[in-house]
């Protein structure tokens, strides 16, 4: 697996940056997230963590959230997102794309108690 570009300090140096709701959507859609790492799916993750730009971010949370629908609806446990909360993060990482990188993550790192 790939080195991600954030380890704990930072996570923790990005909190104090964010607003409570920034970071809540945040960990919310890292809940999302939890899925397929527990899983053992890492592309979705991977591609968060190493994301060169906004566009790719965006496309790949898309795609997160297709595939976590369909599971969601063959009753596998997993998180979906309210659009809220996807609005934020995709603003989020418009705005700042190591928010990607934060999600990955927190996905990888954070018990799943810790995500909410």
């Amino acid at each position: 697996m790939q080195h991600l570009k954030y380890g704990e300090r930072e996570v923790q140096e990005e909190l104090h940056r964010l607003s409570k709701e920034e970071w809540d959507a945040i960990k919310d859609f890292a809940r999302t997230l939890r899925y397929f790492a527990r899983s053992r799916k890492y592309g979705y993750i991977d591609r968060l963590a190493n994301a060169y730009n906004p566009t790719i971010a965006e496309i790949t949370i898309r795609e997160v959230l297709r595939e976590a629908r369909s599971a969601f609806d063959q009753n596998e446990k997993v998180h979906l997102p309210s659009a809220n909360v996807v609005q934020k993060v995709v603003e989020l990482i418009s705005r700042d794309l190591s928010v990607a990188s934060i999600l990955a993550a927190l996905a990888l790192t954070l018990p799943e108690k810790d995500l909410g």
